[in-house]
C-alpha cells in the first residue's frame, strides 16, 4: 500500500517538475530575447526606432484582431464513468469540438437612432385693419377736396406700416394710420388701407370702401 503511494506521489511529482523547469527555461529565453531587441533598439538611429517602435505597434494590433476574430476553442472529455464534460482548458486525450457559425453566441451592436431635430414652426401672425373714418359710402362735402381717411389695427400683432391706396394707386405711408388729402375732386372715389412691413410687403388690408365728395358749384356762388 505505501509502494503505492509513493508511485502514485511520484507520478505527480514529476510532470510538477517538469512544467517548473519548462516554465523557468521559457522565462530565460524570454529575457534574453529582451535583452537582446533592447540592445538592437538602442543601436538603431531615432528614425529606425520610430520605424520599429510603428512596426511593432502595427503588429500588436494586428494580433489583437486576430485574437478577438477568432473564437475560443471547446474541448470535449469522456470521464472514467462515461459522463461527458466540455472546457476550454484542453486537458490530455481532449478532443476538439467544432462548433457551427450558427451555433455561435454573436451579439449585434445595438444601433443607436439618430436625434432627429424637432422643428417648431412659428405661428404666422395674424395681422388686421379696418378703417375708423369716414364710413362706408359716406357723403362729404369740403369745396377744397381736402379728405382726413383714418385706419387702425384690430390684432395682437401690429405692423409697422400703414399705406393708403386711393382711386386703385397707392398715395401715402406712415406709421400713424391718419392720412390728409388736399385737392381732391369731386364725385365718388374708392379707397382701402393696408398694412406693410418696412420692406413694402403687404401683411393685410381693410376692405375696400367708397365715399363721395361734394364741393359747391360755381354756378350757385355766382348767382
Amino acid at each position: 500500500m505505501t509502494d503505492s503511494i509513493k508511485r502514485t506521489s511520484l507520478l505527480f511529482t514529476l510532470p510538477s517538475f517538469t512544467l517548473f523547469l519548462c516554465a523557468t527555461c521559457f522565462s530565460h529565453q524570454a529575457f534574453a530575447q529582451q535583452t537582446y531587441d533592447q540592445q538592437t533598439y538602442d543601436q538603431q538611429t531615432p528614425g529606425q526606432q520610430a520605424s520599429a517602435q510603428q512596426n511593432t505597434t502595427q503588429k500588436n494590433k494586428t494580433q489583437q484582431q486576430k485574437t478577438q476574430n477568432s473564437p475560443a476553442q471547446i474541448f470535449k472529455v469522456v470521464n472514467e464513468d462515461g459522463s461527458v464534460t466540455y472546457t476550454d482548458t484542453p486537458p490530455p486525450n481532449a478532443e476538439t469540438v467544432e462548433l457551427d457559425i450558427k451555433t455561435r453566441n454573436v451579439v449585434s451592436a445595438i444601433k443607436t437612432p439618430k436625434t432627429q431635430k424637432v422643428q417648431v414652426k412659428k405661428k404666422k401672425p395674424n395681422y388686421s385693419v379696418s378703417i375708423a373714418s369716414p364710413a362706408p359710402e359716406a357723403t362729404l362735402r369740403d369745396n377744397a377736396g381736402n379728405i382726413v381717411i383714418k385706419a387702425e389695427q384690430n390684432s395682437a400683432e401690429k405692423a409697422p406700416l400703414y399705406r393708403l391706396i386711393f382711386d386703385g394707386a397707392p398715395v401715402k405711408s406712415n406709421s400713424s394710420g391718419i392720412f390728409k388729402l388736399e385737392g381732391v375732386h369731386r364725385g365718388a372715389h374708392n379707397y382701402k388701407v393696408e398694412l406693410t412691413n418696412n420692406t413694402g410687403k403687404t401683411l393685410a388690408s381693410s376692405p375696400t370702401q367708397t365715399l363721395y365728395l361734394h364741393q359747391a358749384s360755381v354756378f350757385i356762388n355766382n348767382n
